[in-house]
């Protein structure tokens, strides 16, 4: 059994319900990705921020290793190398963009602002692969943008142009989390993550080695923490999507902008506005009903095929 099947068995012993061990993952997930975003925004305001994107998946690439030690080199093939270069693409597209941000707004402004993820795909699914979507979801997706205006507030003499920088990154993080979907149907988790963070390694380098600083010992340190979170981060919700539906954990996932508010005050010293809150609180009531939508057609296909 590897490290990475230890943790979840062990769970699996201590709550034995498995609605709430996806929970539970979720919420520890949720937890560990906002401190990789309060970490890489510490970095990102002392070098920069390709540079810090290079590093962090160094760092994870390193911390991937334990869970991979019981199957060695073997444990590491892959028939999904063409997905993995593509989702590559995407994902350094979209994290580049994303770390450049992160240094310039508040994390729970960023928080929000990623909770526009499913209403991308919805548009993706509707626009490149002629997915069916109905006037009810079309609707979910403008209710969405209309959340995403009251956070960005483009009207407002004072609009900071990186909220728009990270809302460019949200449809390119999305079509990697699109990609990684189809490629985990075939896959281990501790393999897709390992070749998530190779592939991002190799693509960041010459990047980050265009206008690279040399880090302290102390800087060094914050990669580590930043390694140990995502890498975490996405294990545990690796193992969350396994015992429960995307639609219920995704909605656990709105937490989020709770630990990076807690993070925002006693951090950063930044209290999040009020226009902020409202502005997530329309994206999420949005993002939940098209999670909703997707479940009940999950269901209903998954009904009439019972019937053939």
């Amino acid at each position: 059994m590897s490290a990475a099947d230890r943790l979840p068995d062990l769970l699996e012993r201590l709550i034995p319900s498995r609605a709430a061990r996806a929970f539970s993952f979720a919420i520890l997930a949720g937890i560990f990705f906002q401190g990789l975003n309060a970490t890489v925004r510490h970095l990102t305001l002392e070098l920069p921020p390709l540079e810090v994107s290079w590093g962090r998946w160094i760092a994870g690439l390193l911390f991937t290793a334990p869970f991979l030690v019981k199957g060695g080199l073997a444990s590491l093939r892959t028939t999904q190398l063409p997905r993995h270069l593509l989702r590559s693409v995407f994902h350094t597209a979209g994290y580049g963009l994303w770390y450049w941000a992160i240094a310039a707004i508040p994390l729970a402004q960023a928080a929000a602002l990623g909770f526009t993820g499913p209403i991308f795909v919805t548009l993706g699914a509707a626009l490149f692969l002629g997915e069916r979507v109905r006037w009810r979801r079309w609707l979910a997706v403008l209710l969405g943008f209309a959340g995403v205006l009251v956070i960005v507030r483009p009207w407002n003499a004072g609009l900071n142009p990186f909220a728009l920088v990270m809302l460019a990154a949200v449809p390119l993080t999305a079509a990697s989390n699109l990609v990684a979907k189809v490629i985990s149907a075939h896959e281990k988790p501790e393999v897709v993550v390992f070749w998530q963070s190779a592939l991002a390694v190799v693509f960041f380098a010459p990047l980050a080695l265009w206008d690279f600083r040399m880090p302290t010992p102390e800087q060094l340190g914050w990669f580590a923490v930043a390694g140990i979170t995502g890498t975490m981060g996405y294990f545990l919700m690796t193992w969350a999507f396994r015992l429960a539906d995307i639609s219920s954990v995704q909605t656990v996932g709105f937490l989020g902008i709770v630990w990076a508010t807690l993070l925002d005050l006693t951090v950063f010293g930044h209290t999040a506005d009020l226009w902020t809150f409202v502005g997530a609180a329309v994206i999420v009531a949005a993002t939940s009903y098209i999670a909703h939508r997707e479940s009940v057609a999950a269901r209903s296909g998954a009904s009439r095929a019972s019937t053939v």
